[in-house]
C-alpha cells in the first residue's frame, strides 16, 4: 500500500501541472510558450534566491523561529514576484488577458511541482535499491555514515500511507498560489497600479512564512491543512481579479524603478 501511495505522490506532482497545462491551453486557446514562460520564471527566480538562503539560513535561524519564517518568506516573495514582473514587462509585453495570467502561474507553479516531482521519484528508486541490497556494499555511503543510512532508509519504509501523498497535496496548494500571484502582478503592472505587485509579494511571504514557521511545531497534516486553506483563499484572489481585468485600461507599463 505503501509503495501505491508513493507513486502516486511523485506520479501526480509530475502529471498534474501538465494535464492542467494542457486542459487550459486548449480550453482558452493559449499557446504553451506561456507554460513554458512561466516554467522558466520559477528556475531564473531560484538562480540567486537558492544561494542566498543557503548562505544566510545560519543566521536568520539565530535571529528565532518567527523572524527566520518571516524573512525567507520575504525573500520567495521577492525574487519570485520580481522573475514575473520581468517576465510580463519585457517577454510577454503582449499578454494583458486574466487567462494569460493564470496560464503563466500554472507554468510556474507546475514546473516547480515537475522538478520537485522528479526528485521524490528518484528518491523512490534508491530507497527501493537500498531497501533490497546490505548499505555496507554501498560505495557512496562512508562507514561512519552506515547507520544513520540505515536509519533513513528505515525511515522512509516506515511512513504511514496517508503521508506519503503529501508532497502531491502541498504542490496542488502551490499551484493555486502562484497562478494568484502571477494574476496580480499582471493585473498591476498592465494597469498602472504597483500596489498590486506589493500585494503577491506581501500574499506570497504570508504563506511561506506559516509554512516555514508552522513546520517547526505542527506535524505535517496540520500544515498542510493550513496550506490548503491558503490555496482556496488564492482561488478566490485568482477569481476576485477575473473582472477586474475585463474593466482594465491599459494605457501604460510601470517601470520597474516605480515598484
Amino acid at each position: 500500500m505503501l509503495e501505491v501511495m508513493l507513486v502516486i505522490n511523485f506520479l501526480g506532482m509530475i502529471v498534474l501541472p501538465l494535464v492542467a497545462g494542457f486542459y487550459f491551453s486548449r480550453k482558452f486557446a493559449l499557446s504553451w510558450k506561456l507554460f513554458l514562460a512561466g516554467g522558466l520564471t520559477f528556475i531564473a527566480s531560484q538562480v540567486l534566491h537558492i544561494p542566498l538562503v543557503l548562505a544566510l539560513t545560519p543566521v536568520f535561524r539565530s535571529w528565532g523561529a518567527p523572524a527566520f519564517a518571516i524573512i525567507l518568506g520575504l525573500l520567495a516573495g521577492i525574487f519570485e514576484e520580481t522573475a514575473r514582473y520581468i517576465l510580463f514587462k519585457f517577454m510577454l509585453k503582449k499578454s494583458n488577458t486574466w487567462n494569460e495570467g493564470v496560464y503563466v502561474g500554472i507554468g510556474h507553479g507546475g514546473t516547480e511541482a515537475v522538478i520537485l516531482g522528479v526528485i521524490v521519484a528518484l528518491t523512490f528508486i534508491n530507497m527501493m535499491v537500498y531497501r533490497n541490497i546490505d548499505l555496507s556494499t554501498v560505495p557512496g555511503i562512508p562507514p561512519e555514515q552506515l547507520d544513520l543510512a540505515k536509519q533513513q532508509v528505515e525511515a522512509y519504509w516506515s511512513t504511514p500511507p496517508y503521508l506519503a501523498i503529501l508532497g502531491f497535496v502541498e504542490r496542488i496548494s502551490a499551484i493555486c498560489l502562484h497562478v494568484s500571484l502571477s494574476v496580480l502582478v499582471l493585473y498591476g503592472l498592465r494597469n498602472m497600479k504597483p500596489i498590486w505587485f506589493w500585494i503577491a509579494v506581501a500574499w506570497h511571504a504570508i504563506v511561506d512564512a506559516l509554512a516555514v514557521y508552522l513546520g517547526q511545531s505542527l506535524d505535517s497534516l496540520a500544515v498542510e491543512g493550513v496550506l490548503a486553506i491558503c490555496a482556496v483563499v488564492s482561488v478566490a484572489i485568482t477569481l476576485w481579479m477575473k473582472p477586474k481585468f475585463g474593466a482594465m485600461n491599459i494605457t501604460a507599463e510601470v517601470p520597474l524603478t516605480g515598484l
